[in-house]
């Protein structure tokens, strides 16, 4: 007992142990529901995955399909002429189901074409006019040795379970011929599996089976469809239940093998001579006539997509003739068991060699990806699923368990290193990384994205900094610096940074949303700043400190979005036009005197302007393109006469604008905006600019 204590306290020993218990434990939860029902889907999943990569036979050249499909049953693309002179072509013109003296013809000229095997695959279990009904028993009568009809296993009433009932539905007797077997007939039904594909076919079966209820000893089987015409080729029909290797192409899977030929084709004229070879295409072959327009909606799931029925008779056929089955594997059997026992043996191996968690997780990667790929070949060379799911769920389940203490103390790394972070980044983009690492990681490569951009800037800063003691100044800075980054958070923007005394933050970055939301929130937050910068002032007047003044600009437009910077210090930030824009804007709250400056760009995205007015359209020097802008209302009945005096300003009626400003000076002295506007239309008014659209041109930054 004391040895294995010792050697219980060994790291590397004692995560060798956790594996192999976790393994062990992994196997018996396998019994337990609803695990192997788990199990099961789980080696179905698999073994669809290996049959999509490794295919079935190659697709059979004596195989044909004519297809009921929409160009059969349309006459557009023929000579009207040519329709009337054919009986056949004129009955196909028809509305579908057409008359059943088309499937005689059919009969007849694949017939003496020298077709081996034709296949009917349409239900003719109800009687239609006495004449069409004649001729197609004639038909079958002249080639009976080469027709195969089907037959149909469909509800036909309740029994005890309060389910229906399933019984065969076959053709009218008169196609049988004198005695009930002379005409071979087939049943189509397909079983799905629970999860609706169709992965295996039953050559014979009987009605009880078909039922759910095992079958007597004297009951006789039937053959399905394609075992019927195994038969007529003279072809073991295979017992039990197989499970089908579909042929495959490497694109499409499935869906495009077999692929159906217009059986409206056979009766051109020029069709059958330059397709057909005047017939000798169809000599020796089996030909199949089956609905594939998708007005039958006839298309079944399998592990290679989406197919028609008559598809799913042909790959039936072809795995028949080529004997080409699939075992899938024995979920919790004693191979599973066995293989079970050596993955988990070597999970105790891995944890206890590789001590690195990132190494030990390539390599669990790789082996798993090493046993996925021997099933695969293993499935290819020999058509037989090895049971690696319990397996592989043992393996991982011991190699978790054995690295679960590195997790733990890799976890609570993370979270330290998340409090440094946030010592480094603005609070918002540090929880934005802990709650969406990855998205945060696909943000911070870089994007283009539409962002509001906010600058604010304090007034004479540097020239108080020549006459204050620095000390004091420092604590007032970062007064303010707190109070209007804390207003930023709580109208939810990302700090992008601090330049100096100035503040750049934006909204739209890193959280989707609407422009009107990032709009909404960005003014919110710079009218409380404005707000909040009040309360400042009266606090540091009653301190005998002096007062702060601001400006604030505001653009939405398109950024770079990502972490920018370089191998020593890097961040997340936004670069671009629009975020140069907001900084001239912000700079331009100084010539309109008034603390807020917002591009229409942002004003045309808020609800009702949020309380802003128009105060005139510049172009800031180095862009083209002008930009009108705002600032907050003075008042519904001073706005209007202020708009009024814009109008003639931009309209370039100086004069009159001047005195417009004039007289609105007078009621609101305090208005910055108005007080430059007026200064602008006296200058003007004296020397008019040339070509003048309303936009002021400003020369400086």
């Amino acid at each position: 007992m004391t040895s294995l204590l010792a050697i219980s306290r060994k790291p590397a020993l004692r995560k060798a142990a956790v594996a192999f218990l976790g393994g062990v434990a992994a196997l018996g939860l396998s019994f337990v529901p609803p695990m192997p029902t788990f199990v099961s889907k789980a080696e179905q999943w698999i073994s669809d995955a290996i049959l999509r990569t490794t295919g079935g036979p190659p697709e059979r050249k004596d195989l044909v399909l004519l297809g009921i499909d929409d160009a059969s049953m349309s006459d557009s693309d023929l000579d009207p002429s040519e329709v009337k002179s054919d009986p056949v072509l004129e009955m196909m013109s028809k509305r579908f189901p057409w008359d059943r003296s088309v499937w005689a013809a059919a009969i007849d000229r694949l017939a003496d074409a020298g077709a081996k095997v034709i296949a009917i695959d349409l239900i003719v279990s109800e009687p239609s006019t006495p004449e069409a009904d004649q001729a197609l028993a004639d038909a079958i009568a002249r080639h009976r040795d080469k027709v195969v009809l089907v037959s149909v296993f469909a509800p036909a009433g309740s029994v005890g379970d309060g389910g229906d009932q399933l019984t065969l539905s076959e053709p009218l007797a008169e196609f049988f011929g004198p005695g009930p077997d002379d005409t071979r007939c087939g049943f189509v039904n397909f079983n799905p599996d629970q999860d609706g594909i169709i992965r295996s076919v039953k050559y014979r079966t009987t009605p009880r089976e078909m039922n759910g209820v095992l079958p007597r000893p004297d009951e006789s089987p039937v053959r399905s469809f394609s075992g019927e015409i195994l038969e007529a080729l003279g072809k073991p029909v295979p017992d039990g239940k197989r499970q089908l290797r579909f042929s495959m192409r490497k694109e499409g899977g499935a869906t495009e093998v077999y692929a159906p030929r217009s059986v409206r084709s056979i009766f051109v004229p020029k069709e059958w001579r330059q397709n057909y070879d005047e017939g000798r295409f169809f000599k020796d072959k089996v030909v199949l006539i089956g609905p594939t327009a998708p007005r039958f909606h006839d298309l079944h799931a399998t592990p290679g997509g989406l197919i028609s029925g008559p598809q799913l008779h042909m790959q039936a056929l072809a795995c028949g003739l080529e004997g080409s089955f699939y075992t899938p594997a024995d979920s919790i059997g004693l191979l599973s068991i066995c293989l079970t026992l050596v993955t988990s043996i070597w999970a105790v191996f891995w944890s206890w060699w590789v001590k690195r968690p990132l190494r030990s997780a390539v390599g669990a990667l790789v082996f798993v990806g090493v046993i996925l790929f021997a099933a695969v070949l293993f499935g290819a060379q020999f058509s037989r699923q090895l049971p690696i799911v319990v397996s592989l769920f043992a393996f991982i389940t011991g190699w978790i368990a054995a690295l679960s203490y590195d997790l733990i103390t890799e976890r609570l790394e993370k979270g330290r290193l998340n409090r440094e972070f946030r010592r480094f980044v603005s609070r918002d983009v540090a929880d934005f990384l802990v709650r969406n690492p990855e998205l945060y990681k696909s943000v911070a490569s870089g994007r283009r994205r539409r962002v509001v951009v906010l600058f604010s800037d304090v007034r004479g800063f540097t020239s108080r900094s020549e006459h204050t003691e620095p000390a004091e100044l420092v604590s007032q800075l970062n007064e303010y610096l707190t109070r209007m980054v804390s207003i930023v958070f709580q109208h939810h923007g990302t700090l992008d940074k601090f330049i100096g005394d100035a503040v750049m933050a934006h909204w739209g970055a890193l959280e989707d949303g609407t422009e009107r939301d990032h709009a909404r929130q960005a003014v919110g937050a710079a009218l409380d700043m404005i707000t909040g910068l009040a309360e400042l002032n009266a606090k540091w007047a009653a301190e005998g400190r002096d007062p702060f003044e601001i400006g604030i600009g505001l653009h939405l437009g398109d950024v770079l979005a990502g972490e920018i910077g370089s191998v020593d210090k890097i961040e997340f930030g936004v670069i671009g036009d629009a975020v140069n824009l907001a900084s001239r804007i912000e700079g331009l709250t100084k010539y309109f005197g008034v603390q807020l400056l917002v591009s229409d760009a942002v004003a045309h995205k808020v609800e009702q302007q949020a309380g802003l007015r128009n105060v005139g359209r510049v172009r800031v020097k180095g862009r083209v393109e002008p930009v009108e802008l705002h600032a907050p209302s003075r008042g519904e009945s001073l706005d209007q006469q202020f708009q009024a005096a814009l109008q003639l300003f931009m309209a370039g009626d100086f004069q009159a604008a001047a005195a417009s400003f004039k007289a609105y000076h007078e009621l609101d002295p305090d208005d910055g905006a108005a007080r430059r506007l007026w200064k602008w239309s006296g200058d003007y008014a004296t020397s008019p600019p040339q070509n003048w659209d309303g936009t002021v041109i400003m020369e400086s930054k």
